[in-house]
C-alpha cells in the first residue's frame, strides 16, 4: 500500500477545513488532514496497485459461474463522495476457470479510484475479458450514491448498470444469469 505522506495532501485538507469555515486546529479536527491522507491511499489504491493477475486453472467445466452480493465501495468523480455498491459477476469458462476470490479482488481494484457506475461496470468485464478470455461474462451493480443520499435530490433510490460480453448476448444466456443472480441474492 502506498505511504499516506507520499500524497502530500493534508496541507490542502488542513485548508479546506479552515475554508468551510471550522479550525484545523480544533482539538477534534488537529489529525484530521493525517486521517484523510491515509484513507485516500487506502480507498484509491486502484491508481499506483497494479491489477490483480487473474490466474486460471485448466478445467473442462463450460457451464456458468455467478458470484454475487459482492459489496464494493468507489468515489464517484463528480462529486468525491462515496457509492456502496453491491456486484454480482457471471461468467463461462472457455477451458480455464478463475479461483473466485481474484474476481473479488478485480472489482474492489477496479473500484478503488473516482469513477463513475457506469465506467466502473464496463471496466470489470473488459479487464476480466481481456486476461482470462471466457466464453462471455456479465457484471450488474445495484449502487447508492451519496452524492444522491446526501445532497441535491436525497434520494435514496438503486442506481443499476450492467454489462456484458461474448455469449452473454443471447438473450436466454442473460436470462439465465439473471435468474441466478437473483436467487443469490435471497
Amino acid at each position: 500500500m502506498l505511504d499516506y505522506t507520499q500524497l502530500d495532501i493534508m496541507p490542502l485538507v488542513r485548508d479546506i477545513i479552515e475554508l468551510i469555515g471550522d479550525n484545523p486546529e480544533r482539538e477534534g479536527l488537529k489529525d484530521t488532514p493525517k486521517r484523510v491522507a491515509q484513507m485516500y491511499a487506502e480507498i484509491f489504491s486502484g491508481y499506483y496497485e497494479k491489477c490483480p493477475n487473474l490466474k486460471t486453472f485448466k478445467s473442462d467445466n463450460n457451464e456458468m459461474i455467478v458470484k454475487s452480493d459482492i459489496t464494493t465501495f468507489s468515489v464517484c468523480e463528480h462529486h468525491i463522495l462515496p457509492m456502496k455498491l453491491k456486484v454480482a459477476f457471471a461468467y463461462i469458462p472457455d477451458g480455464k476457470v478463475v479461483g473466485i476470490s481474484k474476481i473479488i479482488r478485480l472489482i474492489k481494484w477496479c473500484s478503488a479510484r473516482l469513477t463513475i457506475q457506469e465506467n466502473l461496470t464496463v471496466m470489470i468485464v473488459d479487464e476480466f475479458m481481456k486476461q482470462v478470455q471466457p466464453k462471455g461474462c456479465m457484471c450488474v451493480i445495484k449502487g447508492h450514491h451519496y452524492c444522491e443520499e446526501m445532497r441535491g435530490v436525497k434520494t435514496e433510490n438503486l442506481t443499476q448498470t450492467s454489462a456484458i460480453r461474448g455469449v452473454f448476448e443471447k438473450p436466454e444466456v442473460r436470462s439465465e444469469a439473471l435468474s441466478l443472480i437473483k436467487n443469490g441474492e435471497e
